[in-house]
């Protein structure tokens, strides 16, 4: 193709090809800062391995030794909350043992966490 039929088809379509390599360039950094936007938004949304959570029971002292009442899994400042000295957990209702100890409804501070029995 010679220059001028190449200006005429440029005159025609009325585009240049720096115009199309434009768009093009334009597109392409376009999808890459569309892509790192989004891989950072997972990396940011995962889960922080700085957060403790435990299970926790009152330890009931019955006549055929302890006796561990489950009150829930706690995390972070509940956590901290929860092993701090103090704190006092209240059993709405009797609860009954599988050895059939009760333990009767009402305030306990003697509160065990997961790997925390130091209470």
């Amino acid at each position: 193709m010679s220059f001028h039929e190449a200006k005429c088809l440029n005159s025609f379509f009325k585009v240049s090809i720096l115009i199309i390599k434009n768009k093009k360039m334009k597109k392409t950094n376009l999808l890459t800062v569309a892509t790192l936007c989004l891989a950072l938004s997972f990396i940011s949304c995962s889960k922080s391995d700085s957060v403790e959570c435990h299970e926790c029971h009152i330890a009931f002292d019955g006549t055929n030794g302890e006796i561990e009442v489950e009150i829930g899994e706690f995390c972070g400042t509940a956590l901290e909350d929860v092993e701090a000295p103090g704190y006092t957990h209240e059993l709405t209702e009797d609860y009954i043992s599988v050895d059939g100890d009760t333990v009767p409804a009402g305030t306990y501070n003697e509160i065990h966490c997961e790997e925390h029995a130091d209470h």
